[in-house]
């Protein structure tokens, strides 16, 4: 299972890359119709490498948590249905994981449910 060290470094490196390509793009051709560099062989590149860590590390549940995480712009909170019994009536838990820290403590959390080779 990949360290909370190794994961917070390669979320901020990918987002380092992510932002400098978009400034790139912005830079060669303006705000308003950037140069899908993305598109580029090396920007396909890095997707692939970016890719198969996450598949490498994370269940396809996982992988789908992280990706949402990743690029969906929403607001990022989960729901999950519990059954209600005597000392808990509420039938959904909440779990806001806009930031990092959140986010790696609910993966934390249901490890076995979103990484591979989990304890």
């Amino acid at each position: 299972m990949i360290t909370k060290k190794d994961f917070f470094k390669f979320i901020e490196n990918y987002q380092i890359f992510d932002k400098g390509l978009k400034r790139l793009s912005e830079a060669l051709s303006g705000p308003k119709y950037g140069i899908p560099l993305f598109e580029t062989d090396w920007g396909t590149a890095v997707g692939k490498m970016f890719d198969i860590f996450i598949e490498s590390h994370f269940t396809e549940a996982g992988a789908d948590l992280v990706f949402w995480w990743m690029f969906e712009d929403v607001d990022h909170r989960i729901w999950q249905k519990v059954d209600p019994d005597l000392f808990y009536g509420k039938s959904e838990i909440e779990y806001n994981v806009n930031d990092i820290e959140d986010f790696w403590n609910y993966l934390v959390k249901y490890k076995k449910d979103y990484f591979k080779d989990a304890e």
